[in-house]
C-alpha cells in the first residue's frame, strides 16, 4: 500500500454551533430547521431517481398518449376523463379524480377505498422493455404529501401481482402542483403476458389543509429499453459499480468496498474531494466466497479525516466522509424522520394535529388518545414501539453527551420526552395500558364516526405482562438519564417499580401463557419466544437494580436469565465449524430464535452484559460471560457465509421447525398455516450445515418481508458483546450492519432517504418523502436466499417504519 503525503490547511470553526458536524450543508439545514423543529429540506440531487433519469434510452415506444379513452376503464370511487387543461404529448392527458374522504369503506384497496384507472394491454409481451416512463401532474388542494400508485398486471408464467399483493405495485411520491417525470425499471418483473397497466388513488382521509378532492393528470406513458438497467437481485453488483458505504467510514473503521469495473489496472485510488489530490493507492484483491467471485479493496489503514471519493479505472464514486463521528449526520437525519412521525403534533409542512378522535374504553370510561410516534407510513400506532423509539433516542443522547455533542444530546433528549409522555399517558395505573391501534387514515376529529369506530381503529387496552416488563425497563432507563426534570425523574422511577410489579404478578399467575391470553395484542410482542421473554425480564430488572439499588431486582434479573441460558445451544452441530451459541425459543429446543419483521434479538446480550455490569461478584458471573463469548463466536463464524458483504445472516434453522406450529406461525405475519412446502424450499436454498440444520442469510418469511430491524438488532448484540469482550471483530461486524444500510449492499443504494447517496423513493404513504426515512428493509425473492431490491415501491419491505429507525439509533449509539 502506498500513502501519499499532502499539505493540509486547517480551518478552525467556532465551537459554539454544532459539535464536529461533518456535512456543512447539513449543518446549515439543521440550523435553519430550528434544530429539527421543522423537517429538514429534501435533496433530490443525490437520489436514485435523479441518477436514473440520466440513463441512455435505446428504445422508446409510446404506450398511451391519452388522446382517446378506448382502452381505459374505471373502478371504485371517483372517476376519470380526458382533459385538455394540460398535457405533455398531443393535446390531452388522462385525469383521475377521487374525493379526499368517503362515508363508508369500500372493502377493497387501502383506506376508504381506491379510484382505479386501468389500461387494457391485451396480453402483450413486454420483455424487450425494461422501464416504464410517464408524467404525472397532481392538483390536490392543500395536500402537503401526495402520491399515486402504478400497478402492472401479468397473466403469464409468473402471475403479477403475487399472492401477497407485493410484486408489480409501485407507489410514486410526487410534488404537488407541477409535472413530475416518473419511471420504474422492471428488469426482473414477470411481463411475458401483460394484461393491464393501472393507476390508483388511495383515499386516506382529509388532512388539515386539504380540500375535498384529489386530482391527477397522467400523460405520455412510454415503454423503454435503457442502457445499464439496475441489478435488482443477487449478490453481484451491476457492471462499472463500486459498492461502498455512501455515508463513509469512521477513522478506525474497517474500510472496504467491492468493485465491478470492467477495465482497470489492478489498483484503486482514494482522492481528496476538495483538492482532487491523490491521498492513497492500493491493490484490488480477488476474492472467491460462497456468494461468488468478487474484487475488493481495503483502505482501513488510511485514517485521515476528510471528504474523499474512490476511483477505479474511469469509474468514480460520489464523495463520502472519513470521520471519527461518522454516524452523527445519520443521527440528525433519522431524528428528523422520527420528529416527522409525531402523532398529535403539528409537524410543519407535513400535517396538523392529527388523530384527536382515536379512542378506546377502560373500566367503562371512554378516552381519546394520540401522541408518541406513528408506527409507519400508514399512521398506525403501537405504544410499545413508541417506547422503544424513546429508549433508542435516550441511548443515542447518552452517546452524544459522552462525546460532548451538546446540540445533538439536547435535541435527542427533547424528542425522547415526547415518547416518554406517551408512555405515561397510556398507562392507567392498574397494569392496563392503551396499547395499539390501526388507522391508514387521516381521521375526521369526531369521535364515533366510521374512521375511528371500526375494530382495528379502536384502541386496544390490555394488561399483558410482557409489555409491562419492557415498559418498566424503559421507564427505569429514562429515569436514570433524566437530568433536568426532577419530578419527571421521580415519577418515572415510581411507575417503573409499579409496572414491574404488575407484570410480575400477572406472569407468576399465567407464565408464558400471558402472551396468548389476550389474542396477541397486535403489538408484534406476541412473537416473543420464551427465552427472549425471560431475557426481557432480566434486562428490565437489572436496570431497576441500577436505578434503585434494591437487591430484589438483582435477584430477579439473575433468576430470569437462567431460563434463557438453558435455551442456548452449547453442544456443537455436526457442521464443519461445529456451530453453537445460538438460542432456542424454549426449553423444548425444537425451534431456534429467528425474527422476520420486528426484532428484539439484541435483548439477549443487553440482559447478559447488564448482569455482568451490575453484578460482577455474582456466583453466575462466569456463566454469563461464557454465554456472551459463545454467542459472539457464533456470530463471527456465520459471517463467512456473507462475505464480502457484511450483513449478518438470519442464522441456523432446524428442518422440523415448521412442525412446531405454535412457535413457527407466531413469528410469521400474514400466514397462519400451510407453510411446509415453502419452508422446505427456503431451507434448501440456504446452506446445508448437517443432516438436520441449514443456515439462511435472509429469514424464512412469506408475506411480510424486510430485514433492517432484524440485522440491526443482531448488530446491536454484536456491538454489546464486542465491547464487553474487547473483541474488535465483533465491533466490526456491528458496524458492517450500518454500512449495508447506507450502500454497501449489492445494489449500491442507501436505504435511508437523504443519507449518503443513491437513495431511492420509499413507501411513504401519508407522511410523504422525509429525510432520514428508513424502511422495513431488504427482502429476498420468493423462496430464494438472495437479496431482492426492485425499484417497485410498496409495503412492506420499502415502507417507512419506526422500528427500523429505533434499531438504527440504538446501534449507532455504540460508535
Amino acid at each position: 500500500m502506498k500513502r501519499i503525503t499532502t499539505i493540509v490547511f486547517l480551518i478552525v470553526y467556532p465551537a459554539c454551533f454544532l459539535f464536529a458536524q461533518i456535512d456543512e450543508k447539513l449543518k446549515e439545514d439543521i440550523r435553519n430547521s430550528g434544530y429539527v423543529h421543522s423537517p429538514l429540506p429534501l435533496d433530490y440531487s443525490k437520489s436514485f431517481e435523479s441518477f436514473g433519469l440520466t440513463k441512455k434510452v435505446l428504445v422508446s415506444d409510446m404506450l398511451c398518449n391519452m388522446e382517446n379513452m378506448d382502452k381505459w376503464s374505471h373502478k371504485g370511487i371517483g372517476g376519470m376523463s380526458m382533459t385538455a387543461e394540460r398535457w405533455i404529448e398531443g393535446s390531452h392527458s388522462l385525469r383521475l379524480v377521487a374525493p379526499t374522504t368517503y362515508p363508508q369503506f369500500l372493502g377493497w384497496g387501502l383506506g376508504f377505498g381506491t379510484s382505479l384507472a386501468s389500461f387494457d394491454v391485451r396480453e402483450v409481451n413486454w420483455e424487450k422493455y425494461n422501464r416504464i416512463r410517464f408524467f404525472i401532474y397532481p392538483d390536490c388542494e392543500g395536500a402537503r404529501s401526495i402520491y399515486l400508485n402504478l400497478y402492472v398486471v401479468n397473466d403469464g408464467k409468473i402471475k403479477v401481482p403475487d399472492k401477497y399483493g407485493r410484486e408489480g405495485y409501485h407507489e410514486i411520491n410526487l410534488v404537488n402542483g407541477q409535472w413530475n417525470e416518473c419511471f420504474v425499471e422492471m428488469p426482473e418483473l414477470a411481463r411475458d403476458k401483460v394484461t393491464a397497466l393501472q393507476f390508483a388513488i388511495e383515499v386516506f382521509g382529509k388532512e388539515r389543509t386539504m380540500g375535498d378532492s384529489l386530482k391527477f393528470d397522467i400523460d405520455a406513458v412510454t415503454l423503454e429499453t435503457i442502457e445499464n438497467p439496475e441489478v435488482v437481485s443477487g449478490w453481484a453488483p451491476a457492471e462499472n459499480r463500486i459498492i461502498y458505504s455512501t455515508t463513509g467510514y469512521g477513522d478506525e473503521s474497517q474500510k472496504t468496498a467491492i468493485v465491478n469495473v470492467k477495465n482497470h489496472n489492478g489498483t484503486f485510488q482514494l482522492i481528496d474531494h476538495i483538492s482532487n489530490g491523490l491521498v492513497y493507492q492500493g491493490k484490488i484483491q480477488s476474492q472467491k466466497t460462497r456468494l461468488g467471485s468478487f474484487e475488493t479493496i481495503d483502505f482501513s489503514d488510511f485514517k485521515k479525516e476528510g471528504e474523499y471519493y474512490i476511483k477505479v479505472g474511469n469509474i468514480t464514486t460520489p464523495s463520502f466522509y472519513i470521520n471519527k463521528n461518522i454516524w452523527d449526520n445519520a443521527a440528525w437525519r433519522v431524528l428528523n424522520f422520527i420528529f416527522c412521525e409525531r402523532c398529535g403534533y403539528p409537524v410543519p409542512g407535513k400535517h396538523g394535529v392529527c388523530h384527536t378522535d382515536l379512542n378506546g374504553e377502560h373500566n367503562g370510561k371512554l378516552f381519546a388518545m394520540n401522541g408518541g410516534w406513528h408506527d409507519a407510513a400508514d399512521m398506525s400506532q403501537q405504544i410499545l414501539q413508541s417506547g422503544e423509539i424513546a429508549q433508542s433516542l435516550l441511548e443515542m443522547a447518552e452517546s452524544a453527551r459522552q462525546k460532548g455533542n451538546t446540540a445533538l444530546h439536547l435535541r435527542l433528549m427533547e424528542e425522547a420526552a415526547w415518547g416518554i409522555d406517551m408512555i405515561l399517558k397510556s398507562r392507567f395505573g392498574d397494569g392496563y395500558r392503551a396499547q395499539t391501534w390501526g388507522t391508514n387514515l387521516w381521521t375526521d376529529g369526531f369521535i364515533g364516526t366510521k374512521d375511528d369506530s371500526t375494530g382495528r381503529r379502536r384502541i386496544h387496552v390490555h394488561n399483558r405482562a410482557f409489555e409491562n416488563f419492557v415498559f418498566a425497563g424503559i421507564e427505569a432507563y429514562a429515569s436514570l438519564v433524566e437530568e433536568k426534570d426532577k419530578m419527571l425523574k421521580e415519577n418515572l422511577r415510581k411507575v417503573a417499580i409499579e409496572d414491574f410489579a404488575f407484570a410480575k404478578r400477572r406472569f407468576d399467575s399465567l407464565s408464558f401463557n400471558d402472551l396468548s391470553s389476550i389474542g396477541g395484542g397486535g403489538d408484534h410482542a406476541a412473537m416473543a419466544s420464551n427465552s427472549q421473554y425471560m431475557a426481557n425480564i432480566s434486562f428490565a430488572a437489572s436496570i431497576l437494580y441500577k436505578l434503585t439499588g434494591n437487591s430484589y431486582y438483582a435477584s430477579e434479573a439473575a433468576n430470569a436469565i437462567r431460563y434463557t441460558l438453558s435455551c442456548q445451544r452449547t453442544a456443537p452441530l455436526k457442521d464443519k465449524d461445529k456451530l453453537r451459541g445460538f438460542f432456542y425459543r424454549d426449553l423444548n429446543k425444537k425451534s431456534i430464535v429467528h425474527y422476520t419483521h420486528q426484532s428484539r434479538d439484541q435483548v439477549y446480550m443487553q440482559a447478559l452484559t447488564m448482569l455482568c455490569e451490575t453484578q460482577p461478584g455474582h456466583a453466575d458471573y462466569n456463566k454469563w460471560k461464557g454465554s456472551i463469548r459463545l454467542y459472539g463466536d457464533y456470530l463471527k463464524t456465520i459471517m463467512q457465509y456473507v462475505q464480502p458483504y457484511g450483513m449478518l445472516p438470519s442464522g441456523v434453522y432446524h428442518i422440523d421447525e415448521v412442525k412446531d406450529s405454535v412457535n413457527f406461525y407466531k413469528v410469521q405475519v400474514g400466514i397462519f398455516r400451510g407453510a411446509e412446502k415453502d419452508y422446505k424450499e427456503q431451507l434448501e436454498n440456504g446452506v446445508k450445515l448437517d443432516r438436520e440444520h441449514y443456515l439462511r442469510v435472509f429469514p424464512v418469511w412469506f408475506s411480510f418481508k424486510g430485514n433492517a430491524a432484524v440485522h440491526l438488532s443482531t448488530g446491536k448484540a454484536a456491538a454489546l458483546a464486542g465491547k464487553f469482550l474487547n473483541d474488535k471483530d465483533l465491533i466490526n461486524i456491528a458496524e458492517q450492519q450500518l454500512f449495508w444500510i447506507v450502500g454497501k449492499n449489492p445494489f449500491g443504494q442507501s436505504i435511508i432517504w437523504g443519507e449518503g447517496s443513491n437513495y431511492p423513493q420509499l413507501y411513504t404513504a401519508l407522511p410523504g418523502e422525509t429525510v432520514g426515512g428508513i424502511p422495513v428493509g431488504m427482502q429476498s425473492r420468493f423462496n430464494e436466499d438472495i437479496p431482492y431490491w426492485p425499484q417497485f415501491n410498496t409495503a412492506t419491505y420499502k415502507e417507512l417504519w419506526g422500528a427500523s429507525a429505533a434499531r438504527w439509533l440504538s446501534l449507532i449509539a455504540e460508535f
